[in-house]
């Protein structure tokens, strides 16, 4: 029996939407896990103990969406900032303290890890890479994972940089929707330094067909302790 396009659905699938986004990194890049049978190596770490990035983070809509029905997403407009804090690095998994500060001074702070060699990730936060990646090499190493498409110098305030770069698109279905109409399109773009592997800039559309809606959340590093943006 196909679903009924009713206001239910519509809460249920903009839910679908906001969980789709807090775990955009697992759903959309990491396609399949292959772990190699090859050692761990710390060189893929690029960052260091005290290191902090610091972004900011928007949200943009088609159309309007009750804040009712997809709690959270316009909570991203009142980012005044996101900063990331290496806590520490133990061979290939680097440990994360991330702290989300709103405009009206509330903040949510949260523990983390990101092993490096395959992407399993604890924690919010997902945009650290292994450092020195060449084009055509998968973004983690152990990982059946997408590779970097590209590596291009990024202009700062007084220094350039070498950045990756990496794009993926997929089509998601809803799965109690037998007749397969209700869809999610993912478009993503992702830049990192290559030095260092963190994340640098990030964008994420995302387009449903029922109800029709288009998303975007934009991530970008404003501030680092380890070069002058």
């Amino acid at each position: 029996m196909a679903i009924k396009k009713n206001g239910s659905h519509k809460k249920l699938i903009i839910a679908i939407v906001l969980v789709a986004i807090i775990s955009i990194a697992t759903a959309a890049i990491v396609y399949t896990y292959q772990k190699s049978s090859s050692s761990s190596k710390a060189e893929f770490v690029g960052v260091h103990v005290g290191d902090v990035f610091t972004y900011n983070i928007t949200g943009s809509c088609s159309d309007p969406v009750p804040n009712t029905d997809y709690p959270g997403f316009y909570q991203l407009n009142d980012t005044q900032y996101y900063k990331v804090t290496v806590s520490g690095v133990e061979g290939t998994t680097v440990s994360l303290i991330t702290d989300w500060v709103f405009q009206n001074g509330t903040d949510i702070q949260q523990p983390g890890t990101i092993d490096l060699s395959n992407g399993d990730t604890t924690g919010s936060f997902w945009g650290l890479y292994p450092a020195n990646l060449k084009v055509s090499q998968p973004i983690y190493p152990y990982n059946n994972t997408v590779p970097v498409n590209a590596t291009i110098t990024q202009t700062y305030a007084t220094t350039t940089r070498q950045s990756n770069f990496y794009h993926v698109s997929t089509t998601q279905y809803y799965a109690n929707d037998p007749t397969k109409s209700t869809q999610r399109v993912l478009y993503d773009e992702i830049w990192f330094d290559k030095q260092t592997g963190i994340l640098t800039g990030f964008s994420d559309i995302e387009q449903y067909n029922n109800p029709q809606l288009e998303l975007q959340v934009i991530y970008i590093l404003t501030n680092t302790t380890v070069w002058n943006v």
